[in-house]
């Protein structure tokens, strides 16, 4: 068994993402994730050169994870509304299975950027990318509006995310301030996909995915 798939290594990875997504990088120790992986320091450092090291392989690790997921799933489009339907529930799907990576996505986007920044470059070098190709495919079809799909898929991420992040913020708010759907991911669901059809699609209209 190599270095990179073993089965400590996996465990470390798999200590790491919680710890980070709740401390941040700044807050997670090496020490904090030896004692949830049930190894030491040493070890830690043997699979992962340092602290940003291992921050990184922890963010390399979820959105390879999340690409799968996409990847796996995706169907055979009929119309701008189901391809759409297919990003938004495959963001939707993943938060549910594993919050845990989600949510330090969200923490390294808002935290440490830098960080983030160059762990997704190394990670996107020579990869085909299923939303980028869904979306490409759209526009050449003429579903989408033409857009460059990059930017177009992390505003949908980005919609998304947000919409996520609330989720634990909006119980405390007054009930008349509540946003409506928050309590119901189906009905935010919904909601997110008007907001993309009408402002992605060529000739936006209601249809069932």
């Amino acid at each position: 068994m190599s270095r990179a798939t073993s089965a400590q290594r996996q465990a470390i990875l798999a200590a790491a993402i919680p710890l980070f997504a709740e401390r941040g990088h700044r807050g997670a120790t090496i020490r904090l994730v030896g004692r949830r992986a049930g190894v030491n320091s040493a070890l830690i450092y043997y699979y992962f050169d340092s602290k940003a090291g291992l921050f990184a392989e922890a963010l390399r690790h979820v959105l390879g994870g999340f690409l799968e997921h996409l990847g796996a799933r995706r169907p055979a489009f009929r119309g701008a509304r189901a391809r759409l339907a297919w990003l938004v529930d495959g963001i939707f799907g993943y938060y549910s299975a594993y919050p845990e990576r989600m949510r330090l996505m969200m923490v390294a986007l808002n935290l440490h950027p830098d960080l983030f920044g160059r762990a997704l470059g190394t990670f996107l070098k020579g990869r085909r990318l299923a939303p980028l190709d869904a979306l490409a495919e759209g526009m050449q079809q003429g579903d989408l509006r033409r857009a460059p799909p990059l930017e177009l898929w992390w505003s949908i991420l980005s919609l998304c995310l947000f919409s996520l992040m609330l989720q634990p913020v909006a119980h405390h708010f007054p009930a008349q301030g509540r946003p409506a759907a928050q309590a119901d991911l189906a009905a935010r669901r919904e909601q997110i996909l008007d907001l993309l059809e009408h402002g992605c699609t060529q000739h936006p209209a209601r249809s069932t995915p």
